[in-house]
C-alpha cells in the first residue's frame, strides 16, 4: 500500500493528493531483499549497489548515458548563467552554471497512441490516506 497527504495548491487555490513516504530503505535492506529474490550473497550485493554510483559517475562525466533495464536511463543536464549568447561561437563552458542527473523511467506498453506504463510503478497500487499520529500532528507545520 502506498500513502498520501492532502495537498494544497497555493497557484490554483486547489486541494489534491500528494504521495507521501512513511520510511527509507537503504543498502542494507535493499541488499537483504534482493540476496532472498536471487543466488547472489548481501555482501555481494551491497558490494554492487556501493559501487553502482561510482561507476556511473565516471560514465556521465565521458558524456554517456547509464541506462539500467527496467529501471529507466539517467543523464546529465545544464543549467546554464543567463538565457544564452547572441551567436554560436560565443557558447562556452563558463555559461553553465550547474549539472544535473535526470532520470528517464523505463516504459511498457505499445507506445504513442497506446497506453504506455512506468515500469517501477505497480499495477496494483492501494492507496490510503496517510493519517498523522499525534507527535507527527504536532511537530508538522500547520495545512493552511
Amino acid at each position: 500500500m502506498a500513502f498520501f497527504t492532502k495537498h494544497f495548491n497555493r497557484l490554483t487555490g486547489k486541494w489534491t493528493p500528494y504521495a507521501k513516504s512513511v520510511s527509507s530503505y537503504d543498502i542494507g535492506r535493499l541488499a537483504r531483499d534482493i540476496e532472498r529474490e536471487s543466488t547472489v550473497s548481501h555482501t555481494d550485493v551491497k558490494a554492487v549497489i556501493s559501487a553502482l554510483p561510482h561507476v556511473m559517475m565516471r560514465y556521465l562525466a565521458e558524456g554517456h548515458t547509464v541506462r539500467l533495464d527496467g529501471i529507466g536511463t539517467f543523464y546529465l543536464s545544464l543549467q546554464c548563467t543567463n538565457a544564452g549568447v547572441d551567436e554560436p561561437d560565443q557558447v562556452s563552458a563558463d555559461q553553465i552554471k550547474n549539472v544535473k542527473v535526470q532520470f528517464r523511467p523505463d516504459m511498457t506498453g505499445p507506445g504513442r497512441k497506446g497506453k504506455r506504463h512506468n515500469t517501477l510503478v505497480a499495477d496494483d497500487i492501494e492507496w490510503l490516506p496517510l493519517i498523522p499520529t499525534a507527535s507527527a500532528a504536532t511537530s508538522a507545520e500547520p495545512e493552511p
